[in-house]
């Protein structure tokens, strides 16, 4: 279990900026990571890339030392200078054995995630595994320790209320847009065309949401926003031109004072009276301080939300102990499934094995005496050595699994 390593690289550990540093652009992977298995660094191999963390998985018989590692992460990022590879070497932290298993189930789980519960992660988990597979970098190891991992997380997030109560802005605003059972013919007007405001529009897609007018200050941007979720694209400086009328709101933009004054928050509305629904997420908010209490709207912003956030966020890190349970039964189930496994790869000779025994004892230790039987004994002759070649193939890997499974309990755990 000793070769089996992970190296992580994190927003905790070297900062957001580093951990840019080792990002590897999915087209470049292959041609990146190929150098690995030419040098006999790596016997199996996974890299994982989120949005805060790189992590590498690897399997080794050789002892990951600064050597080793300088060579591993020069034959990665061959154009990195002394100074950037030596940094690295030295904030490596091999974690190997079941304590790499431990980590790679909290991952996966996003036990170990800057938000902790979310599910995006066991997804990207999962496409990294295919992506490595694919290159022909897994083996068997990884084969079965990335299945474990993911029946590890499908109980986290079935068994637990961990990931039950969002946390993120744009899901607790989606969430309450749909409290407030907006129809799926209503007029949205969005303003901003941002990573925030996409999050949005891919939900109102799934809903069935296409009456969309976009605004951004940047025209292309809209466009390409409007890719998304379908509508209409316009400059920002034309906002003032709208005259539809809307029943949803959703701004956000990078402004650094509100661009919505009660002046234009007016002219948007087009004479309607009806209650509308609100959402800034902006920091500072697009709409005006004064505008709320002179509309009829509901408003959704992000310091409320933030409050929410926080709560719904502590109420997720509570069930970790309920997580922790989980996470090691399965570690107890995954070190039952490697022993298994380890007894049917070394087992797996022995029938050939039988076989040739087999074929020699009948076509030359017995060749003579047996050709002197009449057809009726060969015939029985044959059935015996058939009967006991069958039960020396099936009882001796019976009883190897039985002995190797108990003396694998009685054994000190694999670190």
């Amino acid at each position: 279990m000793e070769h089996f390593k992970v190296i992580a690289f994190t927003h905790a550990n070297i900062g957001l900026n580093e951990v840019a540093k080792v990002f590897v652009a999915e087209d470049q992977r292959e041609k990146a990571f190929a150098p690995l298995k030419e040098l006999n660094l790596v016997d199996e191999f996974m890299y994982l890339a989120t949005c805060n963390r790189v992590e590498f998985y690897f399997s080794t018989s050789q002892t990951p030392n600064n050597a080793y590692l300088r060579t591993f992460f020069h034959a990665i990022f061959p154009h990195w200078d002394t100074n950037e590879l030596h940094s690295f070497v030295e904030h490596s932290k091999v974690v190997d054995g079941m304590d790499a298993m431990r980590h790679m189930f909290n991952v996966a789980s996003s036990l170990d995630s800057m938000v902790v519960g979310e599910r995006e992660i066991l997804t990207q988990f999962r496409q990294s595994y295919e992506r490595a597979k694919k290159m022909g970098l897994t083996g068997d190891f990884l084969r079965l320790a990335v299945r474990k991992t993911i029946e590890n997380a499908k109980r986290v997030f079935t068994e637990t209320n961990i990931a039950s109560r969002p946390v993120s802005v744009v899901n607790l605003a989606y969430r309450e847009l749909q409290s407030a059972y907006i129809q799926s013919d209503a007029r949205i007007l969005v303003v901003g065309a941002g990573v925030t405001n996409q999050a949005l529009l891919r939900k109102l897609k799934k809903q069935g949401y296409s009456q969309i007018s976009i605004y951004n200050r940047t025209l292309s941007k809209a466009q390409e926003a409007c890719k998304i979720a379908g509508g209409e694209a316009f400059d920002l400086n034309e906002l003032s031109n709208y005259s539809k009328g809307f029943d949803v709101l959703i701004t956000c933009t990078g402004a650094n004072q509100a661009i919505i004054d009660e002046h234009l928050f007016s002219k948007l509305l087009n004479g309607e009276k009806d209650r509308k629904f609100v959402i800034d997420l902006a920091v500072p908010t697009d709409i005006a301080e004064d505008v709320p209490g002179k509309f009829n709207f509901e408003y959704v912003e992000v310091k409320s939300l933030k409050a929410i956030a926080e709560a719904n966020l502590q109420a997720r890190k509570s069930e970790l102990v309920h997580c922790e349970r989980i996470v090691d039964e399965n570690l107890d189930n995954f070190k039952q499934a490697y022993q298994e496994r380890l007894v049917e790869l070394a087992m797996r000779d022995v029938p050939q094995k039988v076989k040739e025994i087999k074929d020699r004892a009948i076509n030359q230790v017995f060749a003579s005496d047996l050709s002197k039987l009449d057809d009726q004994s060969k015939e029985l002759l044959d059935e015996i050595i058939a009967y006991i070649e069958k039960k020396y193939i099936s009882v001796p890997m019976k009883m190897a699994r039985e002995i190797l499974l108990d003396s694998a309990k009685k054994l000190p755990q694999p670190k």
